[in-house]
């Protein structure tokens, strides 16, 4: 009678959601995401940056290292955004540069998400001394300026994408791994873990399957600032002159643009309006995702039910 009325217990635990196929949940997500305003602006805006990035080679209309006109020559039909110094076509350089911008970010936040995810999951999970330990790591690392640190990289190997990507990468994820160690903390004795554990689900799998997509709104709010945030200070060192001159860059053309903006406007206007919408597009699709999966964990837990973010 007593494991007959466990199982019954164990049983009202489990999700109506998950009861749907994946993909049924993942399409309704997808079109509460676009049913906010600020979803849909942030979805077009990255659409058009991805768009751009995967494209370039197609849409741009001349090489971006070769001479096409006259140097500073002004926005015209043939030079949409006009050409540089030395005669380069702007516009074939901003949609080249953002293929460099992207991936130096996306690189670099799969990768903050990887160390964030593993130190936060683990320290919240196990506590106790592994916890203290991997915190006081956290925070070694949280105290580094990463802007600095990367400067001194630059400037002791050389420029170069692998060592700012390994750079920011792993100065990146203390936050994250301190936020999502307080969420699966606050998870780990929640009924559905309890559950799982009575189930017999290694402490791996519970890891995995149960508690990632719970922390995942939270990390996916940090995860789109963080993108933001790459792709501003990659600008800062191109514009600075430690990128890597031979991948052209958002940051490296701003650079260029330095002795010639009050003679040659367009230098500097085009990459920075390219920087302001692709930060703009993630981070307000990264807020319109959270509120969604926010919004689902309230109506679940109202309903009684697990949701994304139990409390």
């Amino acid at each position: 009678m007593l494991s007959s009325t466990r199982a019954s217990d164990f049983a009202e635990l489990a999700p109506a959601a998950s009861l749907a196929p994946p993909v049924t949940r993942q399409r309704s997500a997808l079109r509460a995401v676009l049913s906010l305003p600020s979803g849909r602006v942030g979805a077009v805006l990255t659409a058009m940056t991805l768009t751009t990035a995967l494209l370039a080679p197609l849409l741009a209309t001349r090489d971006p290292f070769a001479l096409a006109a006259t140097p500073l020559s002004p926005p015209t039909l043939a030079h949409l955004m006009g050409t540089d110094a030395i005669g380069r076509d702007v516009f074939s350089g901003v949609l080249h540069g953002a293929r460099t911008s992207l991936f130096v970010a996306a690189s670099v936040t799969l990768l903050a998400f990887v160390c964030g995810a593993l130190v936060g999951m683990v320290a919240g999970w196990r506590g106790g001394l592994l916890d203290d330990l991997l915190m006081r790591v956290t925070e070694l690392f949280q105290v580094v300026p990463r802007f600095f640190l990367v400067v001194v990289v630059v400037a002791l190997l050389g420029p170069g994408i692998d060592r700012v990507v390994l750079t920011l990468g792993l100065t990146s994820w203390p936050v994250l791994a301190r936020v999502m160690r307080g969420e699966v903390m606050a998870m780990r004795d929640s009924d559905f873990v309890v559950a799982a554990r009575a189930g017999g689900a290694t402490s791996l799998r519970i890891l995995w399957r149960e508690l990632l997509p719970n922390v995942m709104p939270s990390a996916s709010v940090l995860l789109g600032l963080l993108f933001g945030q790459v792709i501003l200070l990659e600008a800062s060192l191109g514009f600075l002159g430690l990128g890597d001159p031979n991948a052209l860059s958002w940051g490296l053309l701003a650079g260029q643009a330095q002795g010639f903006v009050r003679v040659a406007w367009w230098l500097a206007v085009f990459p920075g309006l390219a920087i302001a919408v692709a930060v703009l597009g993630i981070n307000l699709l990264a807020d319109a995702w959270a509120a969604v999966l926010g919004g689902a964990a309230t109506a679940a837990r109202t309903a009684g039910q697990r949701s994304w973010r139990p409390r």
